[in-house]
């Protein structure tokens, strides 16, 4: 559909449901269920299982789908950094430190430019206090990307690979 100027203009479930058959293809299985959630959760990502589980409360408010999908898929790019089959991930920071020269500093300085642009910060700082560092720095990075479907998009189709067969 095309809107003003030529721009592209698709309903937020079109690029989500785009990016959920690119995970797919990399062999994380979506499922809808609301057993596979904790209190208050909406959706989790398991990286041992390689299990994304939406909860089907976000049928009811498409934009919301949109933010939460794309929150997990940043998980999903998290652990391709370390390899979807091993049970273990890397945060983004880990992966743009050691495959460019950026420091710390400009990499956590481009995080937080996200947050402030959504925000969400103050939320995120909260939401986030009782993690341990690493799982902190994973989430805190979700939070930040989980607006920009466009860079997620990017990410999960530069990051991640097909499982070799």
């Amino acid at each position: 559909m095309l809107g003003l100027l030529g721009w592209s203009l698709q309903p937020a479930w079109a690029s989500t449901d785009r990016l959920l058959d690119q995970a797919r293809d990399l062999g994380v299985a979506v499922v809808e269920r609301s057993d596979c959630l904790g209190p208050k959760q909406l959706a989790t990502y398991n990286m041992g299982a390689n299990l994304l589980c939406l909860s089907p409360v976000l049928r009811r408010d498409p934009a919301q789908r949109a933010k939460v999908i794309q929150h997990e898929l940043v998980h999903v790019i998290q652990d391709c950094l370390d390899g979807l089959e091993t049970p273990t991930s890397l945060s983004l920071a880990e992966g743009l430190r050691s495959s460019s020269s950026l420091s710390a500093g400009q990499v956590n300085g481009f995080f937080l430019q996200h947050l402030r642009r959504q925000g969400n910060l103050q939320h995120v700082v909260a939401a986030t206090a009782l993690l341990p560092q690493d799982s902190k720095q994973r989430e805190f990075e979700a939070y930040a990307l989980q607006a920009d479907a466009q860079m997620v998009e990017h990410l999960l189709a530069k990051t991640c690979r097909l499982p070799r067969s």
